[in-house]
């Protein structure tokens, strides 16, 4: 759920004890949503200090990752309205483009990973000229994207270069940061904060700016955005780009903090719902806080759930975590960020009236 670009008016900040800067956020539902990404970014650097495990700190990377990819997919279908369904696709991509430089090359994942999302960002344009070239749109451009991933999961089965059916993994020879392995999970930690820190900077930004502004008219009436000149194509394929490249790049950090890939780990649809569509659908898809949201919230019920369920009859975590998501979407069709949108939203009235 998207709320509109430009800032609400102010209330007379001198009738208040906090300073204006305070004002001037909490009135900004947009700026808002940002300060309440990074606070939680914050808390979830600083849980190290408390949390000392290395299961509950593998959940806090997985969970910061899953909101980074959460983000990136944000943006494209959040924003623009682009039905990418299996937006794994290019976190698989860019997780094998990372293993293939560091495990066939000796390339440090520090340019891996960077040039995972470069090899993502193309393949996001290929996907985005057919889909336009073939005017796919809607539940075509979703079907197409679902039957890309299996051939590329069949492709990648065959493909000896990638370690076909067996997969890579990285190859750990002791600490390193020059190859990004290390045997604390706190390291991994910090890199997918940066990584999350700098999705949540990429997303206000192109939320708040020209390019913003036409996706959202394309998403809620491409024909309507066309006729008043803008150029739709090229707008939905930037779209494409940012959220395809971004997904790349979390797919090759992804890799080198579980070590491991193959094709029916992450060309799979149960993978996609996992580390893309629950936490923005959960948090709220289209709002600036709904994946990190989303992600803050799923990935622990998952664990929960797998902890729980998973040692007694097969897949009785999985049917009650689809049993979950259902019920979720079912009576909170626009996600957390939609449901605090409402009290938010007449507290902002209250104070600007009394201001």
């Amino acid at each position: 759920m998207t709320e509109t670009l430009s800032p609400p008016p102010k209330i007379g900040h001198k009738a208040f004890l906090w300073p204006g800067w305070f004002w001037d956020i909490l009135l900004d539902w947009d700026r808002l949503q940002v300060a309440g990404s990074l606070l939680i970014i914050l808390a979830m650097a600083v849980l190290p200090i408390f949390v000392t495990a290395s299961y509950y700190l593998g959940i806090i990377v997985l969970t910061a990752l899953y909101a980074y990819v959460g983000i990136s997919w944000n943006i494209s279908t959040g924003f623009a309205g682009q039905l990418l369904i299996a937006h794994v696709i290019f976190v698989g991509v860019g997780a094998y483009t990372t293993i293939v430089l560091l495990d066939r090359f000796g390339i440090s994942p520090w340019l891996g990973i960077p040039a995972a999302g470069l090899v993502s960002g193309v393949l996001g344009l290929v996907v985005s000229y057919i889909t336009l070239r073939y005017g796919l749109k809607a539940d075509y451009a979703a079907l197409f994207t679902i039957a890309l991933m299996l051939a590329m999961s069949l492709l990648f089965n065959k493909f000896q270069l990638v370690g076909a059916a067996a997969g890579l993994g990285v190859s750990f020879h002791g600490e390193s940061l020059k190859m990004m392995t290390f045997v604390a999970k706190t390291p991994y930690l910090y890199i997918a904060l940066g990584l999350l820190s700098a999705a949540v900077a990429v997303q206000y930004l192109v939320y708040r700016s020209k390019l913003g502004a036409y996706m959202i008219a394309i998403r809620e009436n491409e024909a309507a955005a066309s006729a008043l000149g803008v150029n739709t194509a090229l707008y939905k394929t930037l779209a494409v780009l940012i959220s395809t490249a971004m997904g790349g790049i979390g797919g090759g950090f992804y890799v080198v903090y579980v070590t491991f890939v193959q094709p029916g780990q992450v060309f799979n649809l149960s993978f996609n719902v996992a580390i893309v569509l629950a936490g923005p659908i959960i948090g709220g898809l289209g709002s600036l806080i709904g994946p990190i949201l989303g992600a803050v919230v799923n990935k622990p019920i998952v664990e929960l759930l797998r902890g729980a369920l998973a040692a007694q009859r097969g897949g009785t975590d999985l049917i009650v975590y689809g049993l979950f998501l259902i019920t979720f979407m079912l009576f909170v069709p626009k996600g957390i960020a939609g449901l605090l949108y409402g009290p938010y939203d007449s507290m902002r009235r209250a104070l600007q009236r009394r201001g």
